[in-house]
């Protein structure tokens, strides 16, 4: 069981977790779209996200509130198809030929965990070749870089993934702000029995998308780093930077750490047992 005080010494240096409290507004929250069905797939389960605009970071006045979660900025999101579930042990293993998971000898629907960042880039490129789809990411050794012009298997850039995650809503998490409702939609240290839980089984956010509140932090693209003050269309993140964004909080981390706008980065290395990833498809930019 990773423990928050154990999950922080893990990121040391490299990581840094904040902590929000009122989530921000969205603009004009985008309905459903299922006339716009997502790519089809074989191995992934994904929904169409339309696109919209909302308002990214918390506010000065919110309680807890750190620095890295300012300043509030508007970011434009393009429609997108987001996986329903995080990629799971299952799965891991039927791509990748082998399973990193633990706890040990439980090759099953759990969320992936004791994945880096690296593990998750090179798993999306291989399941886009699976399917006959050019890679997103050339990697050269430490050096990784996407391909924005292919329409095949990625991970979600930040916004993409707080967007997805809060479905329109504007509350602590995507179902309200009443903690007592938590246990229906997440796994976290209250219910989890100390280790990651089949995915799918707690209810899912308006958009249709399950465990994006706790079970396993999910790595985002992006490197972390200090928000834009300014506007941005579709981003990705800064271009400099060591650490890697991970977002959701995971399943024996205490509520506030599961909340909408919650930010962690981690090393592009590390492998902790509270960590995995979803993937994402889509557009072509």
């Amino acid at each position: 069981m990773i423990g928050v005080a154990v999950f922080i010494a893990f990121l040391g240096a490299a990581a840094v977790l904040a902590w929000s409290s009122e989530p921000i507004a969205i603009k004009e929250p985008p309905p459903r779209r299922d006339s716009e069905p997502a790519p089809s797939s074989p191995f992934v389960d994904l929904v169409p996200i339309p696109g919209g605009s909302f308002q990214m970071g918390s506010p000065e006045d919110e309680v807890g509130r750190y620095e890295t979660e300012g300043p509030v900025h508007w970011v434009t999101i393009s429609p997108f198809a987001c996986a329903r579930y995080p990629v799971t042990r299952r799965l891991y293993s039927q791509i990748m030929e082998t399973d990193p998971g633990w706890p040990e000898g439980e090759t099953n629907d759990r969320p992936v965990n004791n994945v880096s960042w690296k593990n998750a880039v090179a798993f999306c490129n291989e399941l886009s070749q699976r399917e006959g789809l050019p890679p997103c990411y050339k990697i050269e050794g430490e050096k990784v870089t996407w391909n924005r012009a292919t329409d095949s298997f990625r991970l979600l850039t930040e916004a993409e993934w707080e967007y997805s995650c809060r479905a329109g809503s504007t509350t602590r998490w995507s179902f309200g702000d009443d903690e007592d409702r938590l246990a229906k939609h997440a796994w976290y240290e209250a219910n989890s029995n100390g280790k990651p839980q089949p995915v799918g089984k707690k209810e899912p956010n308006p958009w249709g998308l399950h465990d994006m509140h706790g079970n396993v932090y999910e790595w985002c693209w992006d490197r972390f780093g200090p928000y834009a003050e300014a506007a941005e269309p579709v981003p990705a993140g800064p271009e400099q930077g060591d650490d890697h964004v991970l977002r959701g909080g995971a399943f024996d981390f205490p509520a506030g750490a599961l909340r909408s706008a919650v930010r962690v980065g981690g090393q592009p290395t590390l492998r902790v047992g509270g960590v995995g990833f979803r993937c994402a498809r889509g557009p072509s930019l």
